[in-house]
């Protein structure tokens, strides 16, 4: 079976999935793909390989029929677009975060359900062949008793007017942490401190943030104690550390197949992970196959979006006390 998928939004993230969408077309597994951006230039931008191009959402769905639309648009427009394309009884991925409230994500989950349809958000590291090969590490016991756990995303792109770096960076590490490493969904937060410049200020303000928080595991003989630092205008640095009783597992996930596993004393070795995809091609063929990984992953969306805005309340509150001290 081939797949029909439309995409709305094509800016840098938008085009990223069209052109994973246009390599699964070249291979058979994708039939057809469209995409829809309200600016005129980024649709002429767009490769010739795309099937058709629309300025309406809405037209796009109500013509072509779709086995999936995949939204890539900004955060504040995740829930009334997302709401309206399951009303027309379509299966649709959401980039993260899936909305800004737990209110509208459980309104996503009842109209999805409703309508028979399936809804899936765009965490995609738990897709990524590194973070999937740590997962079975873990579970297996070849690092022991979890100790900690340290991620880092920076980026060299400015930060948008629209989003902060919790939403838009650490998003993706909520939701990751509790699926990674098998603790409860929602930590205990020691400190969140949002920055700009090296100095504290209000969370919308910030190009940075660093979290520092304490997991349960879920048989409550452990605790993780989890660090997670985020920003814009740095050097580009994606790192995942988890550290155990017995060893330390390392992951760029910038990179399908770079992990290691070892210790600082004894050195790294690197895990074999032969013939790798990128994590958004084995999202979307997960998704498209309605796989039982893919259904089993958009279970989560309630605890996921809850965390997320714990996060952003308790930085909003914490870091307005303190800005321009």
């Amino acid at each position: 079976m081939t797949y029909v998928v439309g995409v709305v939004g094509c800016g840098r993230w938008g085009l990223t999935h069209i052109r994973t969408l246009l390599e699964l077309k070249e291979s058979g597994f994708v039939k057809e793909v469209y995409a829809c951006d309200t600016n005129a230039q980024r649709l002429e931008a767009l490769p010739i390989e795309i099937d058709g191009c629309f300025s309406s959402w809405e037209r796009m769905c109500d013509t072509i029929e779709l086995d999936l639309v995949s939204l890539v648009t900004p955060n504040n427009t995740h829930a009334p677009i997302g709401k309206s394309i399951l009303s027309r009884k379509l299966n649709v991925l959401i980039e993260k975060p899936l909305a800004t409230s737990v209110e509208d994500v459980n309104e996503l989950l009842t109209l999805a359900g409703v309508n028979k349809t399936n809804l899936h958000s765009g965490y995609l590291l738990r897709y990524h062949p590194s973070v999937c090969a740590a997962k079975e590490i873990i579970e297996e016991g070849q690092i022991g008793l979890l100790k900690s756990l340290r991620y880092v995303k920076y980026t060299s792109r400015n930060k948008k007017s629209y989003t902060n770096p919790v939403d838009a960076l650490a998003s993706h590490a909520l939701d990751l942490i509790p699926y990674l490493v098998d603790v409860k969904p929602h930590p205990f937060f020691n400190n969140i401190t949002s920055l700009k410049e090296h100095q504290v200020v209000n969370l919308s303000d910030a190009t940075e943030c660093k979290i520092n928080a304490q997991y349960t595991g879920l048989n409550r003989l452990n605790k993780v104690d989890v660090e997670i630092a985020v920003g814009w205008n740095q050097n580009d640095r994606s790192l995942i550390t988890i550290e155990g009783s017995k060893s330390i597992l390392r992951l760029d996930f910038t990179k399908p197949d770079v992990l290691e596993i070892g210790s600082i004393e004894k050195g790294f070795k690197r895990v074999s992970l032969p013939g790798m995809k990128r994590p958004l091609e084995i999202q979307y063929r997960n998704i498209l196959s309605q796989s039982p990984e893919s259904i089993s992953n958009s279970k989560t969306h309630s605890q996921t979006t809850e965390t997320l805005q714990k996060t952003v309340l308790r930085a909003m509150s914490w870091n307005s006390k303190h800005a321009g001290n």
